[in-house]
């Protein structure tokens, strides 16, 4: 088995530590950085019967450009849109690929929503077209929970502020998702900026926006990713190829930010209450 992290260090060093401790020490697995890798080399690699274990973005695209027709794929730490999009080969077979997702499923960021802030009852989303799936996940779970979704979406960033404009004046709460137009690291402190100055609270999807500004986040990690990418990987049927079925990150962390909370005069629930109601882990 081969494991091949984007980069080496940081948030890839977490997850493979954790994809191998999860693995089990008595499975063989080679460990690569996608630099040391060529495109001759990732064809080789991938033209054998094997498993192969992409984690990040850069490395799931490099192996879909570079397919060499025989391996299983299991990609780690992909936003669901940009795996539905990796360029793999025609007549790619479907269960010779799956992925954990980084996304949060509709059920649990509109539970961390009904959770946090009880008395909410209008939700702010200002999205781009790459996330027309998960809207409509979104909706039907906003219909369920009788709440009502104000929806904007933008083509590009210049459109970002005035959908916020249009959108905050008559919202209880902004729920962000990771989106390369909507909201990025480029834009990121801006659009909190914004939110603070229409007193409407964030709910975000890292430790980085609850840290910046976002009065809730709910997110997994590197860790838990690894973890549970190891554990489909042990499911892994060589004889038939064949991977679990895609799915959504199952462990994750609430964060709430109480200093951004108070200024915005927002009451948040105990944090241990709502980390046991929503099956959060305590981080």
């Amino acid at each position: 088995m081969q494991l091949i992290v984007s980069e080496e260090g940081g948030a890839y060093l977490e997850a493979a530590d954790a994809f191998r401790a999860a693995f089990g020490a008595t499975h063989p697995l080679r460990s690569w950085s996608l630099a040391q890798l060529d495109g001759a080399q990732l064809r080789a690699l991938s033209g054998e019967h094997d498993l192969i274990v992409a984690i990040g973005l850069k490395a799931a695209r490099a192996l879909a450009k570079q397919y060499g027709g025989q391996a299983a794929v299991l990609t780690l730490m992909l936003p669901r849109v940009s795996a539905e999009r990796l360029p793999w080969p025609a007549g790619m077979p479907r269960r010779k690929v799956s992925h954990v997702y980084i996304d949060q499923p509709a059920s649990r960021t509109l539970g961390l929503v009904a959770a946090a802030f009880p008395q909410a009852r209008r939700v702010a989303l200002v999205v781009s077209a790459e996330n027309a799936e998960a809207v409509k996940s979104l909706q039907q779970e906003a219909a369920r929970r009788h709440l009502s979704l104000n929806l904007n979406t933008v083509a590009q960033d210049e459109e970002v502020a005035p959908s916020l404009r249009e959108v905050l004046p008559d919202s209880d709460v902004l729920l962000l998702l990771p989106d390369s137009i909507a909201i990025h690291a480029g834009n990121a402190q801006n659009v909190l900026l914004m939110t603070y100055r229409y007193r409407v609270p964030v709910v975000g999807f890292s430790p980085g926006l609850s840290k910046a500004g976002a009065v809730a986040a709910v997110y997994s990690s590197p860790a838990q990713i690894g973890r549970q990418g190891g554990v489909m990987a042990l499911h892994w049927k060589p004889e038939y190829g064949e991977l679990p079925v895609p799915r959504d990150a199952e462990a994750f962390f609430i964060a709430f930010n109480p200093h951004v909370a108070r200024s915005l005069g927002v009451i948040l629930p105990d944090l241990v209450q709502v980390r046991k109601r929503l099956g959060a882990e305590e981080n």
